[in-house]
C-alpha cells in the first residue's frame, strides 16, 4: 500500500469513526433528554388531559358579557369553527407537510441535528413541525445554559411524536391554533380574530387569514396594528406560500395581494364594558374561592372557565361612562382655556419636577447613569408618542417632560353608583380610561367637602335637635383651634338659618356651630356607623369636610338615608358556577344593620330633597330638566381642589368626585370648580339617559315615601330669619364656643339674599 493510500485510509477512517461517535453521541443525547437527565417530560397519560386555560367570564345582572379574567388571554374555539383558508395558511406556511408526518420533519432533522443542536446555531431554523410548536406552547421552554437549544429541541421533539400518538392531526391544529400568541398579550386564534377584526375565526377572509399566520413568525414586528407595513408584506409572504402549495390559483393569489391592509381593530378594554370594576371582581371572586374550597381543590380564576355573574347593569355602566366622558371633554376645554396664560402648577415648580423624577423614563435614564447634558436632551427629545385625548386617542410629537406637562394638567373622575336596599353595586367608573389612567378614583380619597354635612346634622337630630331650630350665622374665630376663622362660601353672615336652610344653601358657619352643639367625637362615631371607615380628624373643620373619604364610602354612607336607616356593605357578585354549569358560591340574602332611625332618615332625606329643589344643587332641575325625586348634595374643598356630588332617591344612590391628580392643580373660581360645576353634570347626565329608558323605571321612578303629618310639621319654617330680641336674651345663657369676629356685615340685606346666586 502506496504512502498516498495510506494516508487516504488513515483519514477515511478517523471520519467514519468521528461519525460514529457524532451519531453516538446524538443517540445518547437524545435518550438521556428522553430519560429526564434534563427534567422530566410529560407523559402520555398528561398529555392526554391537555386543557388550554381558559378565562373566566363575567356576566352583568342581565347576563350580558362585561369581561374576563386570565392569566393567557383566550378563548378556545373548536376545530369546525376555524375556516379552511386559515387551516391551509397555517400549514402551507408553518408545516408544509404537516398531513405527511408524525410529529418529526424527516426531510429537516437532519439540518436541525448539524445546524441547531451540535452547531448551536439559532438562527438556521428550526424545521419544527407545528406538534413541535405546539409542545413549546404548552411546556415552555427551560435554561440549560450552553445546552438550552439543543435540549429544549430534542423535548419538543419527543414531545411531538407523543403528542401525534394520542391526537388526531385535526385535534393537533386545534389544540395549536388555541395556544399560540399574537402579541398584545392575548393568546389563541378566537382572541386575535376578535381583536384585530372583529369578527369571529369562522368569518376570516382569506387575506385576513393570512395576516393572522403571519404574525406567528414574530408576532409584535407583524402586529398590523403597530407595523401596517411589515404586516402586509409578511401577509403576502403567506399567500404566496398558499400559491406554491396549490391552496390558491396564481389569480386569487395576485388580487389578493394588492388588497390594502384592512382592520377592524377592537381595544382590548372596548370588549370590557367596567374595567375599573373587573380588577375588583377578579381579587373578590379570588377572595371567595380561597374562603370555600381547600387550597388542592380551589378552582382557578385564571384559567379554568368559571362563569362570574355579577351586580354591574350594563346600561347604566354604559351611561356613567357616557356621561363622564362628554361632561370630562367639556370641563377640560374650559381648564385649559382658564389656564391659558400659564401652567395650573406655577405658583408650585416643585411639584413638575418630583411628578418627573417619579416618572419611569426618568428613573431609567437615571439608572443608565445618562450624563446631565445627555438627560436634559433626552428628556426634550420629541418623538411621536400615543396619548389619551378626550375626544378620543391620539399620537402627539412630545418629549418626557411634554408627556409630564401633558397628563399633569388633566382632570379626572370618578362614578360609582349601587342599589341602596342591599348594596350591590350598579355602575362603577373609576376613571377617564383605564388603559390611560388605570389609577382607581372610586377609591381614592380626598377631602370630602359639604357633604359631610349631612353627618353632622343628622347626629344632631338623634341628638333631639330638629329641622326648624334656627342657627347663629354669625362668624366667629375658635382661640383653642389656633384662631381658626371658617367662612361662609359667599362670605355673608348674620342672621339665623334653620337646619332645613343650613343644608339647602351649605352654610358652614351653620354647620360648624352644630358640630360644638353635637360634640366632634359624636360626629366621627355617626360617619363609622354609617360605613366610613376612613381616618378622620377629630377637629371642628371636619364638619365641612376637610377629611379624605373615598367615593366608595360616600356612596355607601347615602344608602343609609336612602334606605330609612340601614348601613349596607356594598357587593359585586352574585353567583360563580364552573364551566359544565355547577353553582360554586352563591350569595345569601344581605342582612342590614339599622344605624339611625327611621324617622331622622326619612327628615333628612326631606332637607336634602330641598338641596336639590332649591338649594346648591338645583341645577339638576333648572338646567337639566330632571323631575325624578332626587335628594343629594354637592361638595367643594377647599380653594376648589374636590367637586362632589352624591344624588338619590329609594332605589339607587349615586356619587361623582372630579378634581386633578394633584390637589396643588384646581380652577380658581367657583364658577367652574364648584362641585355643582364639576361633579354634578356627570350624576345629571346619567340620569338622563336613564330616564330613556323603559326598562329602567325601578331606577328612574322611584319615590320616596310620604311625609306623615307629625314629620311635615318639623320642616314647616322659613330657611333664614333675622336676629330678633329673644336671640340676644337667649345668647347670654349659651356657651360660646368662639369668640365674634369684629367689623363683618352682620347680614346681607333683603333683596341681596333674594336674589343672590346659590352657592357652597
Amino acid at each position: 500500500m502506496t504512502m498516498e493510500k495510506k494516508r487516504l485510509f488513515i483519514i477515511l477512517s478517523i471520519s467514519l469513526g468521528m461519525a460514529v461517535l457524532g451519531i453516538g453521541g446524538i443517540f445518547a443525547f437524545y435518550f438521556s433528554v428522553k430519560a429526564g437527565v434534563f427534567g422530566p417530560l410529560p407523559n402520555k397519560k398528561e398529555l392526554s388531559k391537555i386543557q388550554n386555560a381558559t378565562a373566566s367570564v363575567v356576566y352583568s345582572s342581565d347576563e350580558v358579557q362585561i369581561g374576563r379574567i386570565f392569566a393567557e388571554n383566550r378563548t378556545n374555539a373548536r376545530f369546525e369553527d376555524l375556516p379552511k383558508n386559515l387551516i391551509d395558511a397555517l400549514i402551507a406556511t408553518e408545516d408544509a407537510r404537516f398531513y405527511e408526518h408524525e410529529g418529526i420533519d424527516n426531510k429537516s432533522v437532519l439540518r436541525v441535528v448539524i445546524k441547531s443542536i451540535l452547531l448551536g446555531d439559532r438562527s438556521a431554523g428550526g424545521g419544527s413541525t407545528i406538534s413541535q410548536q405546539l409542545s413549546k406552547n404548552l411546556f415552555g421552554r427551560s435554561k440549560f445554559s450552553f445546552m438550552s437549544y439543543p435540549v429544549n429541541k430534542t423535548k419538543e421533539m419527543i414531545l411531538a411524536q407523543r403528542i401525534e400518538q394520542l391526537y388526531s392531526k385535526n385535534e393537533i391544529l386545534e389544540l395549536y391554533l388555541n395556544t399560540v400568541s399574537f402579541s398584545e398579550n392575548i393568546y389563541g386564534i378566537e382572541t386575535a380574530s376578535l381583536r384585530f377584526f372583529s369578527k369571529k375565526p369562522s368569518e376570516l377572509l382569506p387575506q385576513e387569514s393570512a395576516v393572522l399566520v403571519g404574525m406567528l413568525k414574530a408576532n409584535t414586528y407583524y402586529n398590523p396594528r403597530l407595523y401596517p407595513e411589515n404586516a402586509q408584506g409578511r401577509r403576502n409572504v403567506v399567500l404566496n406560500q398558499m400559491y406554491r402549495y396549490g391552496y390558491l390559483d396564481k389569480a386569487t393569489k395576485d388580487s389578493l395581494q394588492q388588497l390594502p391592509l384592512e382592520l377592524n381593530y377592537q381595544k382590548a378594554d372596548e370588549r370590557n364594558k367596567a374595567p375599573y370594576f373587573m380588577v375588583h371582581v377578579k381579587r373578590k371572586a379570588a377572595e371567595i374561592l380561597r374562603e370555600n374550597f381547600a387550597e388542592e381543590k380551589m378552582p382557578d380564576i385564571e384559567k379554568d372557565g368559571l362563569r362570574i355573574y355579577a351586580t354591574l347593569n350594563v346600561d347604566l355602566q354604559d351611561y356613567a361612562r357616557r356621561a363622564m366622558q362628554k361632561h370630562m371633554q367639556k370641563l377640560q376645554q374650559l381648564f385649559d382655556r382658564h389656564w391659558s396664560q400659564k401652567e395650573p402648577w406655577s405658583e408650585h415648580p416643585l411639584l413638575f419636577e418630583k411628578k418627573l423624577q417619579n416618572s419611569p423614563s426618568y428613573k431609567s435614564l437615571k439608572d443608565r447613569k445618562v450624563p446631565k447634558d445627555s438627560l436634559e436632551i433626552l428628556l426634550n427629545k420629541k418623538q411621536p408618542t400615543p396619548v389619551f385625548h378626550p375626544e378620543g386617542d391620539t399620537v402627539l410629537p412630545m418629549s418626557i417632560k411634554d408627556s409630564i406637562a401633558y397628563y399633569l394638567r388633566m382632570l379626572n373622575s370618578g362614578f360609582l353608583a349601587l342599589d341602596p336596599q342591599d348594596g350591590a353595586i350598579l355602575a362603577w367608573t373609576g376613571g377617564l380610561d383605564f388603559q390611560y389612567f388605570p389609577y382607581d378614583h372610586v377609591l381614592a380619597k380626598r377631602q370630602a367637602a359639604s357633604t359631610f354635612k349631612p353627618f353632622v346634622y343628622a347626629t344632631a337630630l338623634v341628638q333631639g335637635a330638629e329641622p326648624c331650630d334656627y342657627i347663629s350665622n354669625e362668624q366667629r374665630f375658635y382661640e383653642a383651634y389656633e384662631n381658626w376663622t371658617p367662612r361662609n362660601y359667599d362670605n355673608e353672615y348674620g342672621g339665623f338659618y334653620s337646619m332645613a336652610g343650613a343644608i339647602k344653601k351649605s352654610v358652614n358657619l351653620a354647620a360648624v356651630k352644630t358640630i360644638f352643639e353635637t360634640g366632634i367625637d359624636e360626629v366621627l362615631k355617626t360617619a363609622r356607623k354609617f360605613g366610613i371607615d376612613s381616618d378622620l380628624p377629630a377637629e371642628p373643620s371636619i364638619a365641612l369636610g376637610t377629611g379624605s373619604v373615598s367615593l366608595l364610602e360616600m356612596v355607601k354612607a347615602y344608602a343609609v338615608f336612602a334606605n330609612g336607616g340601614y348601613r349596607i356593605d356594598p357587593y359585586m357578585i352574585t353567583r360563580i358556577e364552573d364551566p359544565q354549569g355547577n353553582i360554586l358560591f352563591e350569595k345569601d340574602t344581605a342582612q342590614r344593620e339599622e344605624v339611625l332611625d327611621s324617622n331622622i332618615a326619612r327628615l333628612m332625606t326631606a332637607m336634602l330633597q330641598g338641596v336639590v329643589d332649591e338649594g346648591t344643587a338645583s341645577k339638576l332641575r333648572n338646567s337639566y330638566g330632571l323631575k325624578n325625586q332626587l335628594a343629594g348634595k354637592t361638595g367643594t374643598a377647599q380653594d376648589y381642589t374636590d367637586g362632589w356630588f352624591i344624588g338619590y332617591n329609594p332605589k339607587i344612590v349615586a356619587g361623582a368626585w372630579v378634581g386633578a391628580s394633584s390637589p396643588l392643580i384646581h380652577f380658581r373660581t367657583g364658577t367652574y370648580g364648584s362641585g355643582s360645576a364639576m361633579a354634578l353634570p356627570i350624576f345629571a347626565k346619567f340620569f338622563q339617559q336613564l330616564n330613556s329608558n323603559a326598562k329602567l323605571e325601578q331606577y328612574s321612578k322611584a319615590n320616596f315615601d310620604e311625609l306623615t303629618p307629625e314629620l311635615q310639621s318639623k320642616l314647616d319654617c322659613e330657611d333664614y330669619r333675622d336676629k330678633n330680641f329673644f336671640d340676644s336674651v337667649k345668647g347670654l345663657f349659651k356657651r360660646k364656643e368662639g369668640e365674634k369676629v369684629k367689623d363683618k356685615e352682620d347680614k346681607p340685606g333683603f333683596f341681596k339674599r333674594l336674589f343672590r346666586r346659590e352657592k357652597e
